[in-house]
């Protein structure tokens, strides 16, 4: 049984929105910085590229949203720290 084209992206869309309200719920804690969400970044650039034996396409869209999502955050939090040194 395959997923849907449609399933698929609104699971991407739902994923990508959890990580970054994730990511926005660890940034108030004090001792969560843009480099562990770096190491967090890497982590999952190697679970990608794994190659997991019966990794299907809902799990290549997680892997794909999450990895989206944590770059998106990236940028914007190195936006936030340029504009903040101005």
């Amino acid at each position: 049984m395959t997923i849907n084209d449609k399933a698929l992206e609104e699971k991407y869309k739902q994923v990508f929105e959890n990580v970054c309200t994730y990511v926005d719920e660890q940034r108030k804690m004090d001792d969560f910085t843009l480099e562990d969400l770096k190491k967090m970044l890497e982590t999952e650039y190697v679970n990608e590229g794994n190659g997991w034996t019966g990794k299907g396409d809902v799990q290549e869209t997680l892997t794909a949203a999450t990895i989206a999502a944590f770059q998106h955050k990236i940028v914007e939090w190195e936006k936030e720290e340029s504009t903040d040194k101005k």
